[in-house]
């Protein structure tokens, strides 16, 4: 009877183990991949959302530091959410101070070539959403940021228009 029980329960053993193995691969997977990275890279992970970014995804933003390091974000929104609370994140201390911040780039939406956002002018809220919602959307020229927003909604602003409520509320309906 016991032989009996054995020769059952051993095949039923291999599925659990099949799971556990799969559950260790992704648990391993998940170690930290976002940090400092040189200005060349042309990929990284995110550190809001921990996603891989490459430079050339139309969304990806970057915070470019004086150190001659940068970090790189899945959208502008997450790049935003870094930059209102940088310290809520697993980054190192250098990339935490606002004061090492060198160029804070986003892509263009026509062009799709890189902006200094604190130059950019900005759609918030309007109905193009990106990867991860409903994004900021940025312009070389203000004139084609009204344009954009007569069309799409939103409102115009300048980077330092941002506040902290209006980056947490941005994804929200």
């Amino acid at each position: 009877m016991v032989e009996h029980y054995k020769r059952i329960k051993a095949p039923a053993r291999l599925p659990t183990l099949a799971l556990l193995l799969v559950a260790a691969f992704a648990l391993a997977a998940c170690g930290k991949k976002s940090g400092p990275l040189p200005l060349n890279a042309t990929e990284g992970y995110c550190p809001v959302c921990s996603m891989k970014v490459k430079a050339e995804n139309q969304w990806a933003s970057e915070i470019i530091y004086k150190d001659g390091t940068k970090l790189m974000f899945e959208t502008p929104g997450d790049m935003l959410k870094f930059y209102s609370s940088p310290a809520s994140y697993d980054v190192v201390d250098a990339q935490k101070d606002p004061a090492n911040i060198d160029r804070v780039l986003l892509k263009e939406y026509q062009t799709r070539g890189p902006i200094d956002a604190r130059a950019a002018a900005l759609v918030y809220k309007s109905s193009v959403s990106g990867p991860m919602g409903p994004d900021v959307i940025a312009f070389h020229k203000q004139e084609d940021a009204r344009t954009f927003a007569e069309a799409k909604g939103g409102r115009v602003i300048v980077f330092n228009d941002l506040t902290p409520e209006m980056i947490e509320n941005l994804r929200k309906k």
